[in-house]
């Protein structure tokens, strides 16, 4: 199977709101409109495969992370990774974060990245792993606040790992370098 990777468009905005009403999955309601509104301030960059009129995943990068280690460090994070059910296993994620690192590796040396802690995550938590992220060594975060020892938290989407990967960095452009 043949796709395309390409920023989110006005004109794909109804298109993917329709395509994830296929899914049966939650988002809160404007979700979509409303990566497109940041994209437009520069915020996010949303990134869509496609097969045809197809939805096989996305992707975004958010420049300015609420997560404040990787913010403060000026680390883009890669958010909300998802590959539909049916195209799994045929390299669609690793397409989508081929792009999206390239995209951040022209503004950061390094990648963020959240993976969940329970089994739903298992193939994100080691393909994320395989691609060369490490823990950020702060523990795990429930809604981005630190998880102190001995605190209860719920074992749900919020509850995440931060992972950090150093991208190969470009040589310098000029005279000698092309």
């Amino acid at each position: 199977m043949s796709w395309t990777i390409e920023l989110l468009t006005a004109e794909r905005v109804a298109w993917i709101v329709r395509e994830y009403g296929r899914t049966g999955w939650k988002k809160r309601d404007g979700y979509f409109e409303g990566c497109w509104k940041a994209q437009l301030r520069g915020e996010i960059l949303f990134l869509v495969s496609r097969s045809r009129e197809e939805l096989l995943g996305w992707t975004k990068v958010v420049w300015h992370p609420e997560y404040a280690p990787l913010r403060d460090a000026g680390i883009p994070e890669i958010q909300d990774l998802n590959v539909l059910p049916e195209h799994r296993g045929q390299g669609v994620a690793t397409h989508l974060l081929d792009r999206a690192e390239a995209m951040i590796g022209e503004r950061s040396p390094f990648a963020g990245i959240a993976v969940g802690l329970y089994g739903a995550y298992g193939a994100a938590q080691r393909l994320y792993v395989l691609r060369g992220y490490l823990p950020d060594g702060l523990g795990v975060t429930y809604q981005n606040e630190l998880v102190e020892a001995g605190r209860e938290v719920r074992l749900d989407d919020d509850l995440v790992l931060h992972l950090i990967k150093r991208l190969k960095s470009n040589p310098p452009k000029g005279p000698d370098h092309g």
